[in-house]
């Protein structure tokens, strides 16, 4: 019993092995066949495939109105990428704000504004140096504004030059104006040392009667008489006679 399990053992295992055998060999045929297309088989590794030889290519001449009609009605611009378009930087909504120094700008602002006002005091004072300059040498303002002249010298006999007026009329041999002239300083003279009270609205005869009793009353009185004979009289005055009449004015004023 034992002998025949054996034995029918040993017929399955010849027949495996002899099934494996004829899988691995190759028909001479087959050899033959691959010969022919140029194939051989490696004798390390009977089953690797190796492709036939490649045929020799042959130039083909291909002329050039054949090219053209071939080649006509093709556009390639249609393949060529466009290039990229840049991207626009997105803001961002949520970006906190730059942090400004404040106190610097308060500060740079400050000196510009300093530097302007000190530009501004320069050019307003070359101005008055300008004008001072360019004004007649003969000009005299007074507080109010209005330049002084000898129609007005009477109403602003304090703020007046009138040695400087005299002196004209001296050059232009106008001896009536300097008379006149030479009344008003001793009235300017009398006001500024207290012995009359000054006024617009006050007449010569309202000078003597403040003066009676000051101690240059006569010549005081002497100087006015002389003074309306000549203004307001239209007496005639030489050079001779005003320096006849010159001392008693210029007793008053010492």
């Amino acid at each position: 019993m034992l002998f025949r399990y054996l034995l029918i053992l040993f017929s399955l295992t010849t027949a495996v092995l002899n099934a494996q055998t004829d899988s691995l060999l190759i028909e001479p045929e087959e050899v033959q066949e691959a010969i022919e297309e140029g194939v051989s088989a490696p004798a390390d590794d009977p089953d690797a495939y190796i492709p036939p030889a490649a045929r020799p290519v042959a130039m083909r001449e291909v002329k050039d109105d054949q090219w053209a009609k071939a080649a006509s009605g093709l556009d390639y611009s249609k393949d060529v990428p466009e290039p990229p378009k840049p991207d626009k930087q997105k803001t961002q909504p949520n970006q906190p704000a730059p942090n400004i120094d404040w106190g610097g700008l308060g500060s740079f602002l400050g000196q510009i504004l300093q530097v302007i006002a000190i530009l501004a005091a320069i050019v307003g004072i070359a101005y008055g140096i300008y004008k001072t300059m360019n004004a007649p040498r003969n000009r005299q303002i007074a507080r109010d504004g209005v330049e002084i002249t000898l129609d007005n010298v009477e109403q602003y006999i304090h703020e007046s030059d009138l040695d400087r007026f005299l002196r004209e009329a001296l050059t232009a041999g106008n001896y009536a104006l300097a008379i006149r002239l030479y009344y008003l300083q001793v009235i300017k003279h009398f006001s500024e040392t207290g012995a009359i009270r000054w006024s617009r609205e006050k007449t010569n005869r309202d000078y003597l009667r403040e003066t009676r009793n000051h101690r240059s009353a006569a010549a005081f009185r002497t100087a006015t008489h002389i003074y309306e004979r000549v203004w307001y009289g239209n007496q005639p005055v030489d050079e001779a006679y005003y320096r006849h009449l010159e001392p008693s004015f210029r007793a008053l004023l010492s």
